[in-house]
C-alpha cells in the first residue's frame, strides 16, 4: 500500500484515534505515505458561540481549534513516524465561503497539503442531513458542481477532494444520469490540471452495501484523457478500522485507467511516486 492522503483524527468531531495510534496502525499495514487532514469547516471557523449558535452533529464549528490540535499532535509524532512518511494538512470545506481564513490554512508552514471540499452549500446543511424527497435533484447537483467549480478557481488547496461529494446521499446514486453535468465536470477537471493541482480518488464508499468510488470511473478516465497526471489515493478514514481499506483495489483501478504514479505533497509542492 503506497498512501492515504486523505484521514481524520479525534481532533475531527466526528473521527476517532489519536495521531499516534494512526501512525502505528499505518507503519503495520505498510503505508509509505499518510497524511492527518482533520476537518476545518472554513464558514465556521470560530467556536459556536461566535456565531451565537450551538454546537450539533449537524454542524461543525471551531476549524481554528480543531487545526491547531491537529497540527500539534502531528508535529509531535513526526518526530517517531519512520519508515512512514506523515504528512500534516487540513481537509477544508467551503473555501470559497470565506478564502481570507482558508488562506491563514494554508500558508501556515507546516502544512504540506490541503484538501478542498464541499460538503454543503450556502444556507444549507452538509449534504448528508439534506431532505432528497422533495429535492429538485438535478438542480441540487448542478449547484453543487458550480461550487466545486468557485472552489476550483480558488488558491487555497492542493487536492480536490471527492469531486461527487454532492451524490454521496442521493436516493438511488448509481442511477443518476450525470450527461447533463458532463461540460461543467469537465470545467473543474480542465480547473484543477491547469493549476497543477490534484485530483482525489477516494475510496470511502467501498465499505458500503451499494460500493461506490469517489468520483466514479468515468470522471477519473475523463481526467486521464484531458491530461490529469496528478493523483491521490484515499480512504478517508474516520476510524482506524478503515485505514486501509480498499486501498490495493483503487490502486488497480488507477493503474488500469493508465497512471503509472501517484501525488504526494512537501509543502505544497507535487511530488511523485510510482506505483
Amino acid at each position: 500500500m503506497i498512501m492515504n492522503l486523505h484521514t481524520h483524527t479525534h481532533n475531527s468531531p466526528d473521527a476517532k484515534q489519536t495521531v499516534a495510534e494512526r501512525v502505528k496502525a499505518a507503519n503495520q499495514l505498510g503505508l509509505r505515505f499518510m497524511a492527518i487532514t482533520d476537518h476545518v469547516e472554513i464558514n465556521r471557523y470560530y467556536p459556536a458561540e461566535y456565531y451565537h449558535a450551538e454546537e450539533s452533529e449537524m454542524y461543525f464549528y471551531d476549524g481554528c481549534g480543531v487545526f491547531a490540535r491537529s497540527a500539534a499532535e502531528t508535529a509531535a509524532a513526526q518526530a517517531d513516524c519512520a519508515p512512514l512518511r506523515l504528512l500534516f494538512g487540513a481537509e477544508i470545506g467551503q473555501i470559497p465561503q470565506d478564502t481570507e481564513k482558508a488562506a491563514l490554512i494554508y500558508n501556515d508552514p507546516r502544512v504540506d497539503l490541503v484538501l478542498g471540499s464541499v460538503h454543503e452549500l450556502p444556507d444549507m446543511p452538509d449534504f448528508y442531513f439534506l431532505d432528497y424527497s422533495s429535492a429538485d435533484i438535478p438542480a441540487l447537483v448542478t449547484a453543487y458542481f458550480e461550487e466545486v467549480l468557485r472552489l476550483a478557481r480558488t488558491d487555497c488547496w492542493d487536492v480536490l477532494a471527492h469531486l461527487t461529494y454532492g451524490m454521496r446521499y442521493l436516493p438511488d446514486r448509481r442511477a443518476y444520469d450525470l450527461t447533463p453535468h458532463r461540460a461543467l465536470i469537465d470545467e473543474i477537471l480542465q480547473t484543477v490540471i491547469r493549476k497543477n493541482k490534484a485530483l482525489e480518488f477516494n475510496g470511502s464508499g467501498l465499505r458500503k452495501p451499494q460500493p461506490y468510488i469517489d468520483p466514479e470511473l468515468t470522471i477519473l478516465r475523463r481526467y486521464f484523457d484531458l491530461g490529469g497526471r496528478n493523483i491521490t489515493i484515499s480512504t478517508d478514514a474516520h476510524d482506524t478500522k478503515y485505514l486501509g481499506f480498499g486501498l490495493d483495489l483503487l490502486e488497480d483501478m488507477v493503474r488500469a485507467v493508465g497512471f503509472t504514479e501517484l501525488t504526494w505533497f512537501d509543502k505544497h509542492e507535487p511530488r511523485k511516486v510510482a506505483l
